[in-house]
């Protein structure tokens, strides 16, 4: 009789803890994938927030997304001290205001940039983009090796940018991941995915995934970058969009 009367308060108890007890792990689990989808997508709107002006492009499956990182940008001299010079070949030229910053000898320069399609004004193509011989550390001076700058170049507001290799996001749904590329070098038409350099796992368990770009009324001033992100798992999903501001003034 105890038995039976201890069975009978055990399964009445369990009807009461048993959907708390799921609804904790399902919350727990939502939990977790939109912080995982959190995580992934500021980590892609950080990027985004230092790419160079007009290098965003997105894949035609929108699931691949390709930028140019910033490591630092300053005002060139146009008129005054030793200035920037245009169509022919120029070994030095002088940084107006705060220096420049140079994170590693043999620094990639961009000027200028337009996007793909633009003839000399495509970083991808690397037509506007030359290399400092000024070591790393900020500079005030810098030094310039290359061909002459085209002078279609030369335009306000007379920037100078710093560049890193591309970086590339690429969701995989087949093995369910959001994987972040670099490394990879840079290339006329967006790889997908690079087949050099390293690649880092921003997310797991990735059900869907989708990125636009979407350029503003004036031409190269201003773009929006929409990215949408879905995490599965147990049953569980998660989703979360995300929309970021693209500077593109050159």
């Amino acid at each position: 009789m105890v038995i039976a009367i201890t069975g009978v308060v055990i399964g009445i108890v369990a009807l009461f803890i048993a959907p708390a007890t799921t609804a904790y792990f399902s919350s727990s689990a939502r939990a977790q994938l939109g912080d995982a989808a959190d995580t992934a997508l500021r980590r892609i709107a950080r990027d985004l927030a230092q790419a160079l002006p007009n290098s965003a492009r997105v894949s035609a499956n929108g699931q691949s997304l390709e930028l140019i990182p910033v490591s630092g940008a300053a005002r060139y001299a146009t008129d005054s001290g030793n200035p920037l010079l245009f169509g022919v070949v120029d070994t030095v030229f002088d940084i107006v205001g705060p220096p420049l910053k140079l994170s590693r000898a043999g620094q990639q320069l961009a000027w200028y940039n337009l996007g793909a399609g633009t003839p000399d004004a495509d970083a991808y193509t690397l037509s506007n983009v030359r290399t400092a011989t000024s070591p790393a550390g900020s500079a005030t001076s810098v030094g310039l090796s290359g061909a002459p700058l085209p002078n279609a170049l030369q335009s306000p507001p007379f920037r100078v940018y710093a560049i890193e290799p591309p970086v590339s996001y690429r969701c995989d749904l087949t093995v369910g991941t959001l994987t972040r590329y670099s490394g990879y070098g840079f290339s006329a038409t967006q790889p997908d995915p690079p087949t050099a350099g390293t690649a880092a796992v921003l997310a797991r368990d990735v059900s869907a995934c989708q990125f636009t770009y979407s350029a503003g009324a004036v031409a190269a001033r201003y773009a929006l970058v929409t990215l949408q992100l879905s995490l599965s798992r147990n049953g569980e999903t998660i989703n979360l969009y995300h929309a970021v501001h693209v500077d593109n003034l050159p």
